[in-house]
């Protein structure tokens, strides 16, 4: 594989303190600053090759991805290997690319090309050193381990000890990377590099944060969506010992002390007087009573397969759901989710006059400093984002409020640096949360039972009207007719997003249909992808880790598949359950077999794909965020259940490749299939088919 010249060279603070190496997109450096950062790869004298990495660590293992990557095409000595957080500057927002922006399975779906090439580039001006000082042609030497051999194999150099040469020397034009067959660190199952610290308490979370002067505070925000607030007597809160000030904004009161819990007592005894808005939600069903009246509304959003003419495409559906001999219907709908990460929202921010420094959990450094920016008026290289290790992010951790809010209350105490910490309460009723949606599915048969065309007629509390499903269906001619119904509550992305949704819908209609035709789901959606090969190879290899057909007696199994093209992985489920004469679920086993294209860490995958599967499984069968009086009922674990460890089934996971794909995303594509493969399995073993989310409102239990 040969790939363009994106790659350019930097020299360090000092002649042989290391090579470090830029990605494209920013100007040739002679003469760096002591203190330039503009590096993805330094190597000390003594062999340290650190390797800098712009994905936020959310618990995903992407870091380790990305530096297996780079020294697999560097040959370096993993044991040398270090990783660590690049400076949140303009030189590592890469525009070409998914560069400082942790999330839609792209850290190492949207990179792998760009590492691999900071990694052979390094490796080809190393080589490039040691045959000028030894006097040899370059071509003839070769690498292993951190060090590079002479073409007899009688002299070897270091790495770093030949760094002062390699900074000099030409730049290549191209460089090739790795044959599959000298892969060493690509495809092997390595240990994450970050579990070492988390397991020693080392690592540091934005919870953990410390900075010398700072007060702790936390907050009470308006409880109604859009409401304000009216009025505070903040007296009671600064009688308490080491609360130290009291600020408020339009819609939030914030008490700062020495001590969370000096904080939290001294909010606590305040009598808060909100403003709720008059077009408030009144009751839970508001939502979605609100969402059925638009479904069909004239003025939704329509969508057609990619490459696919709309108006075509459109006429089609049309008249083959107004001739076929056979048509399938059906509603379907979910309601709200939390993100519910286990570290709350927090921030320490340092806000003076001209600077802003902060401390975070994010999973878009640069968004936090453009907020920054936008907010107080500052100069972009007046903001320094300090990243953290992420307690859990699901895509809440795309917003910015919880910086900025941190960062306005530094400015009202007076230009301290504060730690706020939002208690679960504020978290879970002032997140952004994943859409409540409904919609519609009609779908007309060819004369084999395949489907001829599909129509997806939905409406959505989503801010995009989208739905997901133009990335990600398999099965033929499609139409998604959306109407966005904006309500006063935030939406915003949740693990999968759109397909969390949308795959719940469609994996569900397609069961309906099979089981309408007398077909077996299995067999049944093998016909659908007899053009697909790859999805078949996913589905029969699921199929077979779980005996599909041969179950257990009393199990039942439901299968879904999820054709994630637009991540570059496939994936399908079987889960295998029992269900009770008083509806009670018990998890058996949940087979995954997941193609991620190339694996760069299989276990890395399967840890992606279990986590995934368990999340899916929770939100499927108890989260919901219901509104009522303008605000949530949910505030916490006891009205917002997650699942339980004892709940857990079996989960095994296997890993598969396409010879000569590029590298998928991971973190979200095994979450959409758990939904409807649960429910083909409750179809299974109960004749009942639940089409709503969560199935406890069917009367569903675990």
């Amino acid at each position: 594989m040969t790939l363009s010249r994106r790659i350019f060279l930097i020299t360090g603070s000092a002649a042989g303190a290391g090579l470090m190496l830029g990605i494209a997109g920013c100007a040739r450096k002679t003469a760096p600053a002591a203190d330039e950062l503009n590096m993805w790869i330094a190597i000390a004298p003594d062999g340290i090759t650190t390797i800098r990495v712009n994905a936020s660590n959310i618990g995903q293992g992407a870091q380790t991805g990305l530096a297996q990557i780079v020294a697999d095409e560097l040959d370096a000595d993993w044991s040398k290997v270090r990783v660590e957080m690049a400076p949140a500057t303009d030189r590592y927002m890469i525009k070409d690319g998914n560069g400082y922006y942790t999330g839609g399975s792209s850290s190492i779906h949207g990179q792998y090309g760009r590492f691999a090439d900071a990694g052979a580039t390094a490796r080809h001006l190393l080589v490039a050193a040691a045959a000028l000082h030894w006097g040899v042609d370059r071509d003839q030497c070769w690498t292993e381990n951190g060090f590079v051999h002479s073409p007899d194999n009688k002299l070897k150099r270091s790495y770093g000890s030949l760094v002062p040469k390699a900074v000099h020397m030409a730049m290549p034009n191209e460089v090739e990377l790795k044959a599959r067959k000298d892969r060493k660190l690509i495809g092997k199952p390595i240990p994450r590099l970050d579990i070492p610290q988390k397991v020693n308490g080392e690592a540091i979370y934005g919870i953990d944060v410390k900075v010398p002067g700072m007060l702790i505070a936390t907050a009470a925000q308006c409880p109604y969506f859009g409401g304000t607030l009216r009025q505070v007597d903040k007296t009671p809160a600064l009688a308490v010992k080491g609360v130290k000030q009291v600020v408020t904004f339009d819609n939030v009161v914030v008490v700062a002390g020495t001590s969370f819990h000096a904080a939290k007592k001294g909010l606590d005894a305040l009598a808060i007087r909100w403003v709720k808005p008059e077009d408030a939600i009144a009751t839970p069903d508001d939502v979605t009573n609100t969402l059925r009246k638009n479904i069909g509304a004239a003025d939704s959003s329509i969508v057609v397969l990619p490459g696919k003419d709309k108006d075509k495409t459109v006429a089609a559906v049309n008249a083959a759901l107004a001739s076929g001999a056979k048509i399938y219907e059906a509603d379907y709908g979910v309601q709200l989710l939390s993100h519910a990460p286990m570290e709350p929202m927090n921030a320490t921010a340092h806000l003076t006059k001209d600077r802003c420094e902060i401390w975070v959990p994010t999973q878009v450094p640069g968004d936090m400093r453009d907020a920054m920016v936008k907010t107080f008026g500052l100069p972009k290289d007046a903001v320094t984002v300090h990243l953290t290790q992420v307690g859990g992010g699901f895509g809440r951790r795309l917003e910015t409020d919880y910086g900025v809010l941190a960062a306005k209350a530094s400015r009202a105490l007076g230009g301290v640096p504060v730690k706020l910490i939002w208690t679960r309460e504020e978290d879970m009723t002032h997140d952004v949360y994943r859409p409540a949606s409904l919609c519609r599915l009609r779908a007309a048969l060819n004369g084999d039972k395949t489907i001829r065309a599909l129509d997806y007629t939905g409406a959505t509390s989503n801010d995009r009207a989208l739905g997901g499903i133009g990335w990600n269906y398999p099965y033929g001619d499609v139409v998604l007719r959306q109407k966005n119904t904006k309500l006063q509550f935030p939406v915003g992305s949740w693990r999968s997003v759109d397909p969390g949704i949308t795959i719940f819908f469609i994996e569900s209609f397609v069961d309906e249909i099979a089981h309408g035709e007398g077909l077996d789901p299995l067999a049944y959606r093998r016909q659908l992808l007899a053009k697909n090969p790859r999805g078949r190879r996913v589905l029969n290899a699921a199929a077979l880790m779980a005996g599909w057909g041969n179950a257990p007696a009393g199990h039942s199994h439901g299968i879904a598949y999820f054709d994630a093209h637009s991540w570059g992985t496939a994936v399908a489920h079987v889960i295998e359950l029992s269900v009770d004469a008083q509806n009670r679920i018990a998890l058996h086993k949940v087979c995954c077999a997941i193609d991620p294209g190339l694996a760069v860490n299989p276990n890395q995958i399967k840890a992606q794909a279990e986590g995934g599967i368990i999340m899916g499984l929770s939100a499927a069968l108890r989260e919901q965020i219901t509104l009522k009086d303008g605000r949530a009922e949910q505030t916490n674990f006891d009205s917002y259940p997650i699942l339980k460890l004892a709940h857990i089934p079996q989960i095994e996971v296997l890993v598969m490749e396409t010879q000569g794909a590029e590298a998928g995303g991971v973190g979200e594509p095994p979450v959409p299939p758990v939904a409807p493969a649960l429910a083909n399995a409750i179809f299974a073993a109960t004749g009942k088919r639940v089409r709503t989310l969560p199935f406890v409102n069917s009367g569903f239990t675990v």
